[in-house]
């Protein structure tokens, strides 16, 4: 498979899920955990979600005692690893929702992954939006 394809590529998915907003929020953001069973490195490259007009992969930073989200272009996730995205921590930032978004609705978010040679994947998953 050349660099330029991009194939489905399944690691574990547990506690997928993107936090309820207010009504009319421009922004929500979403969690999860990814485990990684293969047998190489597998990077998290990119996030998007038709619901949504911008998505990014941010880490909630403290600097100088003050909490900022840093963009991340690239989370390896070692074979046999999980990454963890958790409030406070990694999270999936979704931006200018396309129409209301409502608890219980279920968004699907798309990752997109590149291995260790070059090859990119994506895997579509199903996000509830839950209160917690």
């Amino acid at each position: 498979m050349s660099s330029t394809q991009a194939s489905e590529l399944v690691l574990t998915v547990e506690d997928a899920w993107l936090r309820a907003g207010p009504p009319n929020a421009n922004m929500m953001a979403a969690y999860v955990k990814l485990g990684n069973e293969s047998n190489e490195t597998m990077t998290l490259v990119a996030a998007d979600s038709d619901a949504f007009g911008m998505t990014e992969i941010h880490r909630t930073i403290e600097v100088n005692g003050v909490f900022k989200m840093k963009e991340q272009q690239a989370l390896p996730i070692a074979a046999g690893d999980v990454l963890t995205m958790e409030p406070g921590g990694l999270h999936i930032m979704l931006m200018m929702p396309k129409q209301a978004i409502e608890l219980g609705q279920v968004v699907e978010i798309t990752l997109r992954y590149e291995t260790e040679n070059g090859e990119s994947h994506h895997q579509t998953i199903d996000f509830e939006v839950k209160k917690q």
